[in-house]
C-alpha cells in the first residue's frame, strides 16, 4: 500500500491557497487519480495569526471542493511547522499502518531537501518518492542556497539523533529545533 502526502506552502489571511500550494495540490491530484493510493495526507499548522484555520485543513477543503474524492480519503495533519515536522508527524501517523511506499508532493526547488529529510526520518520504514510542482523559484539562486543551508541545519541539529527511534526524533525536535523547542514558536509536548 502507498499514500500521498501534500506539503503545504502558503495561504492568505482569507484562507486562500497561494499559487505554489495550488500547484502542489494539482500535481498531487494528478498522481492520485493515476496511482493506487490508500489516502492523501495534508500537512501544515495554523501559522497565520490572522487566520485560525490550519493550512492542512485549507488544502484538504480545496481538494474536497474541487475533486470527486471521498472525505475519508483526505486526512489533515495540522501540527507541522516545517519540512522536518511534516516528516515527523507523518511518521507518527503512519507508524502502525501497512503503508510501504510514500509519495510526497512539494515544489521543484524543495525536492532534494524533502527527500533527504523524509528518508532520514522514515529510516527505511517506507520507500520515499518525492515529486515537485513546477515553480519559478527553481532557478532562483537565493532559494536554492536557502535549501542547501536548511539541509545543513537539519544535519547539524539531528546529528546525534537515533532515527530508528521516534522518541529520539521527538527529543531532538522538542529540545534543539527552534520551531518546536520554544525559541520561535511554542514548545511542543
Amino acid at each position: 500500500m502507498k499514500c500521498l502526502i501534500i506539503l503545504s506552502h502558503l495561504m492568505s489571511k482569507e484562507c486562500k491557497l497561494g499559487i505554489e500550494s495550488v500547484g502542489r495540490c494539482e500535481l498531487a491530484m494528478n498522481l492520485f487519480f493515476e496511482g493506487k493510493y490508500k489516502f492523501i495526507l495534508t500537512s501544515g499548522w495554523d501559522y497565520r495569526e490572522d487566520c485560525s484555520v490550519p493550512i492542512s485543513e485549507v488544502v484538504r477543503s480545496y481538494i474536497l471542493n474541487k475533486y470527486n474524492v471521498e472525505k475519508k480519503s483526505v486526512i489533515s495533519l495540522p501540527f507541522s511547522r516545517d519540512t522536518v515536522g511534516d516528516a515527523y508527524y507523518c511518521l507518527g501517523f503512519l507508524q502502525e499502518s501497512q503503508i510501504k511506499e510514500i509519495h510526497v508532493v512539494s515544489s521543484d526547488y524543495h525536492k532534494s531537501r524533502v527527500e533527504y529529510i523524509f528518508t532520514k526520518v522514515f529510516n527505511g520504514k517506507a520507500k520515499i518518492k518525492v515529486y515537485g510542482a513546477t515553480t519559478n523559484a527553481n532557478n532562483d539562486l537565493a532559494v536554492l542556497l536557502h535549501e542547501k543551508e536548511s539541509i545543513n541545519a537539519f544535519t547539524k541539529t539531528f546529528a546525534l539523533t537515533d532515527f530508528s527511534s521516534v522518541k529520539s526524533i521527538h527529543k531532538t525536535l522538542s529540545e534543539k529545533h527552534p520551531f518546536y523547542n520554544g525559541d520561535v514558536y511554542p514548545k511542543i509536548d
